[in-house]
Order: structure tokens, then sequence, then C-alpha cells
């Protein structure tokens, strides 16, 4: 009985997975996803493989002790791009619309006063040249805490969020 459960639980999961994509696909062809929010005083972080990324820190406190708001604005390099469009593919997310995209904008949310520090990605916008989001995700209200990896770009922003 329970091994019945446990399928139909992940056929009801692989099912509203993909309703969410078909509606985010149809809601970026559309041009009707959020937009991200114009900021200003975006300061230099690093250059990797994937392109270029700046930072804003926006503090804010949390519930439990002192948590960061950060983003990290990745302007995507040619072979950054290229690889990130396989890896969606790859992934079975869609593709519609990613040969415009330069530039990704994450938010996440970042416990300074634990150890080890923790990360949540709080939203998440996909950018093209015109503006246009061409993909979005947030979170929910259960936000996914986890240990930040050692010389991620989060970490990067946790070195500097997190004096």
């Amino acid at each position: 009985m329970g091994v019945i459960i446990g399928i139909v639980v992940i056929a009801i999961a692989v099912i509203a997975i993909q309703f969410q994509q078909k509606r985010t696909l149809k809601a970026s062809i559309e041009g009707t996803l959020p937009r991200m929010e114009e900021k200003t005083g975006w300061q230099a972080l690093t250059a990797d493989g994937e392109g270029e990324h700046h930072y804003i820190i926006e503090k804010k406190q949390g519930e439990s002790g002192q948590a960061v708001g950060a983003w990290d604005r990745l302007t995507y390099s040619k072979e950054g791009k290229e690889k990130y469009i396989l890896k969606r593919r790859r992934n079975g997310m869609f593709t519609t619309g990613m040969e415009s995209l330069v530039r990704r904008f994450t938010l996440y949310d970042l416990k300074c006063g634990k150890e080890p520090r923790q990360y949540a990605i709080i939203k998440v916008f996909e950018v093209a040249e015109d503006g246009r989001t061409v993909d979005y995700g947030k979170a929910g209200s259960q936000k996914d805490w986890e240990d930040i990896p050692p010389e991620a770009i989060v970490d990067r922003l946790a070195k500097i969020a997190c004096p």
C-alpha cells in the first residue's frame, strides 16, 4: 500500500512540475512574467565561466538573528549562456526565448548569525536584452535553507554581506 501511495505522490509531482513549466513558458511568450525592478549601485563581484557578476546588499532583520538580502546580477558571457541553455535543455526545462537571454538576477537571503552560514534563493529573473523577463522563479513561504558552499558566488556575497 505504501508503495502505491509513493508512486501516486511522485506522479502528481511530475504532473504539477510540467503544468508549471507550461504556464511559465506561456507567460514568457506573452511577456506577462514579472519584471526585474530597476536597481542602482551595482558593484563588481567577480568574473567566471558564466560571465560577470555584480552585487547589491539589502539588509533586513530576520526572525532568528540577522538575515541579509543580497542580489547577484550575472551578465552572461557567450559561452556561459550557451552552457546554461544546454543545461536547461538537459534538465527538461523550456529554452524558448533563451537566445535573447543576457542577464540573470538572483535574490538570496543569507543567515549571517548562524554557523555554518546558510542561504535561500528568494527570486530569480532571467532577462532578455530588451528587459523582458524570459523566465522567473520565486520561493514560496517555506524557504529551503542550505549551507553556503565554499567558493560559490553566494559564498563571495556572504563574505561581503556578513562581516
